[in-house]
């Protein structure tokens, strides 16, 4: 486009899209001279554009001992420096014309020529050789700190060439811990647990909970023959749980093909709810006096509580700070296998006289989700946001997995 004028006059003319013409180049640290050609080049082989702007450029040029070099525009268009609008104005006397273009800015750095064609390990190679003399020159004039420093260096240092050997064995061990990182273990305080089931009601068996020899003296005949809920709660050793009064009442009202099991849970979490409870007087007991003391225990189930939830003290037991917490991770988990493995943390807590997010704790411990009810549950009930937050469920999941230790940082002095 060309804007016509009078005789004498300057005649503009700009071009709307050119190809290599003059450009902008900026140096940020050497600045060669005026008289070095510079020269632009494209890393396009077919480019789809004859506008410079469009195209991926490269400016370049040398001297004796340096080269110079683009570095924002032949990589990517869209880089440093190529968000400005710059015009090169070039006047031609001869024509009387004022030419007007387009141009791309170059941001220019440099390059030593004897260092390109020493390469990395030459470097490297002048480095070693720097660090030998200087350290030759430190024995022998150096200080006693000066010398002291080096032998530490020298001790340190790390033969490449030896490690080689390991460095299998360094990448798998690796690996295995970032793999143990990304799934923990489960708690050494918890049932024995199956991993790799997908069904909720297997993720603990009852073996791991109960064994044997402990289920097969649970005998719940009289709980089935009670006729009321004071009746049921009088065979019971622990009788001040109303959670297990109100699931007593349910579950001989319920099924009869799982009925015994159920009852079956239900007497042994009262077993662990009446140990849990007369746990602080454990230490001042005889062993002769156990027995009355947990009146309505059978006596294989009082020595496999004794066994697993206390530790002998002289003639007598203790329960420890870490085998009461072994004893309340055993009770929270007869709570959900006795309610179908999902349970009200709030009930649970009650019982304990415990806080709820102390016993929500533990649940998560077990592999459990702790949620609040949904808003079509609360509005069911009839509760407040404030009010479902004591109404938090544990629900455990398949297959199970635990959360990751929490792990403290160094000491800050």
């Amino acid at each position: 486009m060309a804007t016509e004028g009078s005789a004498g006059e300057v005649r503009i003319e700009i071009a709307e899209s050119l190809g290599a013409g003059p450009a902008f180049v900026n140096f940020p640290a050497v600045k060669p001279n005026r008289k070095v050609p510079f020269t632009i080049y494209s890393r396009d082989p077919a480019p789809t554009s004859s506008d410079i702007m469009k195209q991926r450029t490269l400016i370049a040029g040398e001297t004796e001992d340096v080269e110079f070099f683009s570095t924002n525009r032949d990589r990517a268009v869209s880089g440093e420096g190529s968000d400005c609008q710059y015009l090169a104005a070039v006047y031609n006397p001869e024509t009387n014309k004022l030419h007007v273009t387009s141009t791309p800015l170059y941001l220019l750095a440099h390059r030593v020529k004897r260092l390109r064609d020493l390469g990395p390990s030459g470097t490297a190679a002048l480095d070693a050789q720097w660090k030998a003399q200087r350290n030759d020159l430190g024995e022998v004039f150096g200080t006693r700190k000066a010398k002291s420093q080096i032998k530490a260096e020298e001790r340190n240092k790390v033969d490449v060439n030896a490690m080689s050997s390991v460095r299998a064995d360094l990448v798998s061990s690796i690996a295995a811990k970032a793999a143990a990182d990304e799934s923990p273990a489960p708690p050494e305080v918890i049932p024995v647990p199956n991993l790799t089931t997908t069904k909720v009601s297997e993720v603990y068996p009852r073996e791991s909970i109960v064994p044997d020899n402990e289920w097969s003296a649970l005998n719940v005949a009289e709980i089935l023959k009670a006729k009321d809920d004071k009746e049921r709660v009088a065979c019971l050793p622990f009788r001040h749980s109303r959670w297990i009064e109100n699931k007593l009442r349910v579950v001989v009202e319920g099924p009869p093909t799982v009925r015994k099991q159920n009852l079956r849970y239900l007497f042994y979490l009262s077993c662990l709810l009446s140990f849990y409870n007369y746990a602080h007087s454990l230490q001042r007991t005889s062993n002769a006096d156990l027995p009355s003391k947990y009146q309505g225990i059978p006596p294989q189930v009082l020595q496999g509580l004794l066994t697993r939830f206390a530790e002998p003290d002289g003639k007598k037991y203790k329960v420890t700070e870490r085998s009461r917490q072994k004893l309340l991770m055993w009770i929270c988990v007869c709570y959900l296998a006795a309610d179908g493995w999902t349970v009200d943390v709030g009930r649970v807590a009650k019982d304990l006289k415990m806080p709820p997010t102390k016993v929500g704790e533990f649940y998560k411990s077990l592999g459990c989700s702790v949620e609040l009810p949904s808003p079509a549950e609360r509005e069911k009930l009839g509760l407040s946001l404030s009010q479902a937050q004591e109404r938090r469920r544990a629900a455990l999941k398949a297959p199970v997995k635990y959360p990751k230790t929490k792990r403290r940082g160094p000491a800050k002095h």
